[in-house]
């Protein structure tokens, strides 16, 4: 009998196998697989289609090498939530190729999609009290994360304390979080420089992402 066949057989079988591990569906260690659900009022939140650092993905799914770095701009960044109301849950920060990225969590006894208002400010100021907010770095992203409510609404448990800054970070030079104040959720982060960002959403579990540009 000849074994050929069935050594190439087993062959591949093998390495069609070793090629079916997945990544978990994280954005903070990698780029969401799925085109997430993005804002509509400015430049920066249209390009949230292609989250890849590169640009586009090529028809095998890589990126392609040729691809600018993803649309984004310093202009204000807006979109409305649905559903909800919805609470912090936790607070992730990674850096990537070209951009670092800080993922907001939330999630609710409703199902719900959060909104946001993502803009630079020169004056880091606490909701309610105004009261002025340090916040490490030159520049500083305020953001407002809309469509939230307090834990006796949500029933999740508000997440609180500095979230962890991993080695590697490029761009972003802290994350200050806040609190819910009237339907809205705070929290600053501080950067090097005025860099352009993007936002966007995912689902299961509700997220809100931003990638602030680094090259």
């Amino acid at each position: 009998m000849n074994r050929f066949p069935a050594v190439l057989l087993c062959s591949a079988l093998l390495a069609a196998l070793a090629g079916c591990g997945g990544v978990a569906d994280d954005p903070v260690l990698t780029a969401p697989s799925s085109s997430p659900t993005t804002a509509t009022s400015s430049p920066s939140a249209s390009a949230g289609a292609s989250p890849s650092a590169t640009g586009a993905p090529s028809a095998t799914g890589a990126p392609e090498a040729s691809a600018p770095a993803f649309p984004a701009t310093t202009a204000v960044d807006t979109e409305e939530p649905t559903g909800g109301p919805l609470s912090l849950v936790s607070v992730r920060v990674a850096p990537q190729e070209g951009y670092d990225r800080v993922v907001f969590e939330l999630g609710g006894q409703e199902a719900g999609s959060p909104g946001w208002r993502v803009e630079y400010t020169e004056d880091p100021a606490q909701d309610g009290s105004g009261d002025r907010v340090e916040v490490k770095g030159p520049e500083t992203l305020a953001v407002i994360i809309t469509g939230v409510g307090y834990p006796m609404d949500t029933g999740v448990t508000e997440a609180r304390g500095k979230p962890a800054l991993p080695a590697g970070l490029a761009v972003v030079q802290d994350v200050v979080l806040g609190a819910t104040f009237e339907g809205q959720y705070q929290a600053f982060v501080g950067t090097s420089r005025k860099a352009p960002f993007r936002v966007f959403r995912l689902a299961d579990p509700a997220r809100v992402v931003i990638d602030v540009r680094s090259s």
